[in-house]
């Protein structure tokens, strides 16, 4: 996507990559053809597990003090929990620092001497290696699971929502039922705030437009600096055999991350909408 705009009387030809005249006064769009998946966390979320990353593993390692003279090494393997726990937050960066901080903790807290960065054994420093080398492995591998878990449980709610529609496009309903549910599912699927339906083919050009393929199109001064989230003003056009029946107009919640196949899902049900209503 380039910083700005081809010139007037020009579009951007997607299927080369370059430019076309456009017939009468067509202006430049830059287009996205297929934006990535961002997983991202909350940054709430991802503000806790930072705290938590640092903070978890050394409380953990304070309140084993009282264990230290009598079990030593072994309270390492304690220390690789709370490393875990910071993991399932789904997030690798607090995972390493976790693994740090428990590794730290471990050498200033539980091996001689105490309170200071220091070993008296040898041993001791292989150890405070190796739970650092564990705690990054397991933390990395924790998180990465929980994360396909999490986009594996998306997959699954958008076929849901799909199979729904189809199953309410076929069924009995009056064509203000099927609108109102072709925007729950919509809404569900993008995480928008607000949907309505505008009938009819667009007049002008109009804002963004979520195509069929799950991309956008628009000038970039409309769209999200962030290409993972939705452009406010969005329109989902909808078509059945190339005719434009209307179009949904969304309304995104803002800071809202929308992967590709989300997006996609969201096109198709407005085509099934489109061809249940011509």
């Amino acid at each position: 996507m380039g910083a700005s705009l081809p010139h007037p009387g020009s579009t951007l030809d997607s299927s080369t990559g370059g430019r076309r005249s456009a017939p009468g006064t067509g202006r430049a769009r830059p287009e996205t053809l297929a934006p990535g998946e961002r997983a991202r966390i909350p940054a709430r979320r991802l503000a806790l597990a930072y705290a938590l990353a640092v903070a978890l593993p050394l409380a953990s390692a304070t309140a084993l003090i009282p264990l230290r003279a009598g079990h030593g090494r072994a309270l390492a393997i304690v220390l690789v929990i709370p490393v875990v726990v910071v993991a399932a937050l789904g997030a690798t960066g607090p995972a390493l620092i976790a693994a740090l901080s428990a590794g730290a903790g471990y050498a200033v807290l539980l091996t001689p001497p105490y309170y200071r960065f220091a070993f008296d054994d040898p041993d001791d420093r292989v150890a405070t290696l190796i739970l650092v080398a564990v705690g990054v492995a397991v933390g990395v591998l924790n998180s990465l699971l929980v994360g396909a878990r999490s986009g594996n449980a998306t997959r699954r709610s958008e076929l849901e929502h799909l199979l729904r529609f189809a199953s309410e496009v076929t069924g009995q309903r009056s064509s203000e039922q099927l609108t109102a549910s072709a925007c729950d599912h919509l809404s569900a699927v993008l995480h928008l705030s607000g949907c309505r339906w505008q009938p009819g083919p667009r007049t002008g050009e109009g804002g963004p437009v979520l195509l069929p393929t799950g991309g956008i199109m628009g000038y970039l001064k409309d769209l999200n600096p962030d290409r993972a989230q939705l452009p406010q003003g969005l329109e989902l056009l909808a078509t059945s055999g190339g005719h434009e029946m209307g179009r949904f107009v969304l309304t995104p919640e803002p800071g809202q991350v929308v992967s590709y196949e989300e997006r996609l899902t969201a096109a198709t049900i407005a085509t099934m909408y489109a061809a249940a209503i011509e």
